[in-house]
């Protein structure tokens, strides 16, 4: 836990500090998405289809519940902040961060924060590699869809 509650603590400051590109809208818009996105997703793959579980333990404890509703919402933001315009840049960009959270995820395994039962690292690479392109499109849909301009 310790591991991944420093990456979570990292992250909260370099989304903090980062020259923004984004809107306070689409960052609000972002962070409860995204945290809603992690939360559905395990609870159907982890709990439902019990293909995987947080923590060291089976149950969900709050602290693990706070690292999740915080850490995926932080790289969301920062992937969305510096994702690039132009398709062809995109996807060097979607390849290079399907890689780093595979790598990533991968390391939380190591540090014993996520624990395989039914499950493989290659599933996690599928599901990012069909998740970021999900995002940009979110993204743009936030950004064009909007009906009121942040001032």
């Amino acid at each position: 836990m310790l591991f991944v509650t420093i990456v979570t603590i990292l992250l909260v400051i370099i989304a903090w500090f980062m020259p923004k590109r984004l809107t306070r809208t689409e960052i609000y818009i972002i962070f409860f998405t995204v945290s809603y996105i992690e939360i559905i997703s395990d609870a159907i793959f982890g709990n439902i289809m019990d293909l995987y579980y947080f923590g060291g333990g089976e149950e969900i404890s709050l602290e693990v519940l706070l690292i999740k509703v915080i850490m995926a919402p932080m790289y969301g933001i920062i992937f969305l902040n510096y994702m690039p315009e132009r398709r062809s840049h995109f996807i060097i960009y979607w390849l290079v961060w399907v890689a780093f959270s595979t790598f990533y995820e991968w390391l939380t395994i190591v540090f014993g924060y996520l624990t395989y039962k039914n499950w493989t690292l290659w599933y996690s690479a599928l599901f990012y590699l069909a998740a970021i392109p999900f995002f940009r499109w979110h993204f743009y849909f936030i950004r064009k869809g909007l009906c009121w301009k942040e001032k």
